[in-house]
């Protein structure tokens, strides 16, 4: 369990330059134009707030059993003008507390501090049909490297405090199997490693 907040909120601010170029890979892959997106985990809210910036047509949600992400996206979305189309909840991930279907895109950055199965058949249990999930952890395919460098060291060290474990595509594509998306998910190794759900 990730329990400083600190570094939480240290890890949202540094990473404010990378959340834009996430955001814009996340739309373009998923080919989604509008509806509902829901990011999770205690690293959730960037991409959403940059979703919520780049189109009128999407609502969020953001849903962490941490605090610190849930205030820190409440504070970005007021200030850009945009709390109204944020919604924030703080609960456990496992059951995730929404309906079957209910999203259109599902987002999990951050996701080897503990993805489980279980998590990653919650998150295909909410996406609609045609829905997509992005889960998985790094800078993303289209941030550019000058981005990248210029975080990068302080972003691995304030993991490495966090507990992040090391995932290899191998187990990533193992998990998949056993939350029985084999057939519905692709990995990705493109700017990190990430796992495609097509619903």
């Amino acid at each position: 369990m990730i329990r400083d907040g600190g570094a939480l909120s240290e890890l949202a601010d540094l990473w404010e330059p990378v959340y834009p170029f996430l955001a814009e890979h996340l739309l373009a892959t998923s080919g989604i134009e509008k509806g509902r997106l829901l990011e999770l985990g205690p690293f959730a809210g960037g991409i959403a707030l940059n979703v919520l910036w780049r189109s009128e047509v999407f609502l969020v949600t953001v849903l962490a059993a941490e605090e610190v992400p849930l205030r820190w996206a409440e504070e970005r979305a007021a200030e850009g003008g945009y709390v109204s189309r944020l919604t924030t909840r703080c609960a456990p991930l496992v059951p995730l507390p929404e309906p079957s279907g209910s999203f259109d895109l599902v987002v999990l950055r951050g996701a080897f501090f503990g993805l489980t199965p279980s998590l990653l058949a919650e998150i295909a249990r909410v996406l609609r049909p045609r829905g997509f999930g992005w889960v998985g952890g790094g800078f993303g395919p289209t941030t550019p490297p000058p981005v990248i460098a210029s975080i990068a060291d302080r972003s691995r060290t304030l993991n490495q405090a966090l507990g992040k474990r090391r995932v290899e595509r191998g187990d990533l594509e193992h998990l998949a199997r056993e939350a029985g998306l084999h057939r519905r998910a692709r990995v990705r190794d493109e700017g990190g490693l990430w796992l495609e759900v097509r619903a």
